[in-house]
């Protein structure tokens, strides 16, 4: 019996195929997940470096000399009063 031929009544075999389309046309998709979780990944651990969680620079002494102006306000009704 020839494969074209299906028990003898000339009717043509048929096969099925199964496509699978994993998004080939696109393309990109994983790449741009996978950058993005990188770079989520290394904001946060320059956050924790940066901020002496794991022994980088926490240097977290921060001094700031501002030498105030002098204002005199003086209330309603003129200076000081002793009553």
């Amino acid at each position: 019996m020839d494969e074209r031929d299906r028990e003898g009544t000339g009717e043509p075999v048929r096969h099925e195929t199964t496509i699978i389309n994993a998004g080939g046309e696109r393309g990109g998709g994983g790449a741009t997940i996978l950058a993005l979780v990188v770079a989520l990944l290394v904001g946060v651990a320059a956050f924790l470096y940066f901020g002496g969680y794991l022994g980088g620079n926490g240097d977290t002494d921060i001094n700031v000399n501002i030498k105030t102006p002098d204002i005199n306000i003086t209330p309603p009704g003129g200076g000081n009063s002793t009553q």
